[in-house]
């Protein structure tokens, strides 16, 4: 919605500008008003090139992206998701399930600014918005609601411990559909990673793991004997 009322206002101040320049041209210049008219329209969009916010996913123009507009659509509702839960959340007055529901937010939050870092992956955690972080601003609201009403018998109780299950199964699944869209960093770290153990090692150095005397752990030893 702030992006809209950006652009839109950009249009306004784009159309009063040209209209402005127009007018400078026929009744300042008193030049003929069909030439006028277009190096108005040609000034409007270039005023409106200039003047028209550049719309992102994190550092990226979505207009660079396949499917740009579609995917800044989709963070969007991610980060509409994420602060219904961060509401609700405030509103809890249970602490045991307030600790819990800030944990859930917190790896929401990390999940958001990834995507926001790599655009390219945000298909990739489509049952993860549509499904997975929905449901879970469904389910914070609905206890803040039912925590409101103080409506105090046994369903309510039972309802109240099934959400306090529910979220702590949640941050789970969080963490589950976060490791799945890092899958593939994750692998090319390790590969990088005993990549370099064997060339350190073909090189002299083992990798070590205990301290020094001084108490700082040493990474590596160099095994060749330098007599320095």
């Amino acid at each position: 919605m702030k992006d809209k009322w950006k652009e839109i206002i950009s249009i306004v101040i784009s159309a009063v500008l040209a209209l402005v320049f127009f007018i400078a041209l026929l009744v300042g210049l008193g030049w003929n008003i069909l030439l006028c008219m277009g190096l108005a329209l040609v000034s409007y969009a270039g005023f409106l090139m200039v003047l028209r916010p550049v719309r992102r996913i994190g550092r990226i123009d979505i207009e660079t992206l396949g499917n740009g507009e579609v995917l800044h659509e989709r963070l969007q509702e991610a980060g509409c998701d994420l602060r219904r839960m961060a509401d609700a959340a405030r509103r809890i007055q249970a602490p045991g399930l307030k600790q819990s529901a800030h944990e859930l937010i917190a790896v929401a939050e990390n999940i958001l600014k990834y995507l926001t870092d790599n655009p390219e992956k945000i298909p990739s955690a489509r049952r993860y918005i549509d499904y997975y972080q929905e449901t879970a601003a469904s389910v914070l609201e609905n206890y803040v609601e039912l925590q409101d009403a103080r409506l105090l018998t046994d369903e309510s109780e039972k309802i109240f411990q099934n959400t306090a299950e529910a979220v702590v199964t949640l941050k789970d699944a969080f963490q589950m559909q976060f490791q799945k869209l890092m899958q593939n960093e994750l692998m090319d770290m390790e590969a990088d990673l005993n990549l370099l153990k064997q060339t350190l090692r073909s090189e002299g150095y083992e990798v070590r793991r205990k301290e020094n005397h001084d108490g700082e752990s040493d990474s590596l030893k160099n095994e060749k004997e330098t007599g320095v």
